[in-house]
């Protein structure tokens, strides 16, 4: 049954850790300096030679060594010296290094687009690497899990390797690689016009090319026409083998710098079992594919449909270990087969001298500073102790004041005799009554 991944990637697809291969790439033009065009929510820049961080802010410079770490629903948009955009995703650890074209995803997800001519460019995670010399494709790691997902959007010669440089595969336009723990694990298609329609990972790069006006970007212009001829190019992905929410492409819950799925995913990516279901769920690739994975695809609009890339797109069965055999059809008419194109013979490049890479010279220890020695200080000179006071004089207490002498009493003035009463008046005598006459009788008529 063929692989192919229908709304795959509506994702700001998370966690990329990386690790270099083995040979050093020939760099024509070396990344000195990026700046930040853009960013979103949660972004801290990492100044090289150090783990603290702070806030990252637009029209920030970074040199090499330095690193941009992205929070949950964040995004930072990195454009380099030579013209070159990275978009880091959220929940990511980005840096690139000195004197080179490699980039150093540690955790998260990017997308790069990179303009024709500027060199072979490197991305590398814990457990694989991709090389690139021109052109776009997303990387994305998830430490929890040790999976890589690299997914190739132009057909510029995107050549993918393990850790070990034991196996590798060249990519087309529309086609992803998922490497779990060092191997292989499987080469799928997916659909491009669905990608551009639904991830917010490419929102107002236009690398459909459906803006009419032109962009005074050389640099993306160039990029943008070979994006937009890869869609032109690839027929629908759709029929039986769709699988539309393959669950390798949702972040493990418990990844380090994650703690929730990318909000671009929401709606598309439902299906939360972990990549370490993903061969019992039939999803991926069979255990087996041995050394080199050879071009599953004879065009871009066909599906993968190897022995060893057989996707069953009922996630709840659990594929039984001999092939279940195909029934007949009725009779009708079959397509002949087309046959196997005979590869053409690569011409056996001469292997160019491969540089021996010089060594990073190693950083000379910083030479710890030999602690000046504290002065000791002088003791201060003790001071002479204030002289006691000496004490004033008890003054001599006021002689008493001799009491005034008490005044002698008053003489008591002598009562004043008592006057002698007055005589009492004798009283007058009492006058002798007036004798009455006696009438005498008158005489007889």
């Amino acid at each position: 049954m063929s692989a192919k991944l229908f709304p795959l990637l509506a994702i700001g697809l998370s966690g990329l850790m990386v690790l270099p291969l083995s040979h050093q790439a020939n760099a024509l033009t070396p990344l000195t300096r990026a700046e930040i065009q853009n960013l979103r929510n949660l972004v801290q820049f990492i100044p090289k030679n150090t783990k603290k961080r702070r806030p990252a802010r637009k029209l920030d410079t970074m040199i090499p060594g330095d690193g941009l770490s992205t929070g949950r629903a964040s995004l930072a948009d990195l454009r380099f010296n030579d013209g070159s955009l990275a978009r880091i995703g959220e929940q990511a650890i980005f840096r690139f290094l000195p004197k080179t074209r490699n980039f150093r995803l540690s955790n998260g997800t990017v997308l790069l687009l990179i303009p024709p001519g500027r060199g072979q460019t490197r991305i590398q995670t814990p457990n694989a690497a991709a090389a690139i010399r021109g052109s776009a494709l997303f990387v994305r790691y998830d430490q929890q899990t040790d999976t890589t997902i690299v997914g190739a959007l132009t057909n510029s010669g995107i050549q993918v390797a393990n850790q070990e440089a034991s196996q590798n595969q060249v990519l087309k336009a529309g086609q992803l690689m998922v490497i779990v723990e060092g191997k292989f694990q499987g080469l799928y298609n997916f659909d491009l016009r669905n990608f551009y329609e639904t991830s917010d990972l490419v929102q107002g790069l236009d690398l459909t090319r459906q803006s009419v006006s032109s962009t005074t970007d050389q640099a993306i212009a160039s990029v943008q026409t070979e994006t937009a001829a890869a869609v032109a190019a690839q027929s629908p992905v759709t029929g039986k083998g769709v699988i539309e929410n393959p669950s390798f492409l949702k972040l493990s819950t418990s990844s380090s710098n994650s703690d929730n799925t990318d909000n671009s995913s929401t709606g598309s990516i439902k299906n939360n079992s972990s990549v370490g279901d993903l061969q019992e769920t039939g999803q991926v690739l069979s255990n087996d594919i041995n050394t080199t994975v050879n071009d599953a695809d004879s065009s871009n609009d066909s599906n993968v449909d190897t022995q060893n890339n057989k996707v069953d797109s009922d996630f709840s069965k659990t594929p039984s270990p001999e092939p279940t055999p195909t029934p007949e059809p009725e009779p009708q008419p079959q397509p002949k087969p087309l046959p196997t194109p005979e590869p053409e013979p690569t011409p056996t490049p001469e292997p160019e001298p491969t540089p021996t890479p010089e060594p990073e010279p190693t950083p000379e220890p910083t030479p710890t500073p030999e602690p000046e020695p504290t002065p000791t200080p002088e003791p201060e000179p003790t001071p002479e102790p204030t002289p006691t006071p000496e004490p004033e004089p008890t003054p001599e207490p006021e002689p008493t004041p001799e009491p005034e002498p008490t005044p002698e009493p008053e003489p008591t003035p002598e009562p004043e005799p008592t006057p002698e009463p007055e005589p009492t008046p004798e009283p007058e005598p009492t006058p002798e009554p007036a004798p009455v006459p006696t009438p005498e009788p008158a005489p007889a008529p």
